[in-house]
């Protein structure tokens, strides 16, 4: 199973998992986060993208199991 959590935009964070039963506690507690997509593999879930406030970051990434990812502004 993946999980993955990144910076999306201001005041907004994104998490991606393939986690049935994470995917099932999400939708249950957390009505703010919002599905940004459904992945299917023909008729079968395979993933879901969620788009998360800025503030509830540490209760993400105890819920998915990760840091957000840095990204490395220099060029």
């Amino acid at each position: 199973m993946s999980n993955e959590l990144w910076r999306y935009d201001t005041g907004w964070l994104c998490g991606y998992t393939e986690d049935r039963d994470l995917i099932r506690r999400i939708k249950r507690y957390k009505k703010d986060w919002e599905i940004m997509a459904d992945y299917f593999r023909g008729n079968r879930l395979i993933g879901v993208q969620f788009r998360i406030p800025i503030e509830q970051r540490r209760p993400a990434e105890r819920m998915f199991g990760v840091t957000v990812i840095k990204e490395n502004k220099a060029i």
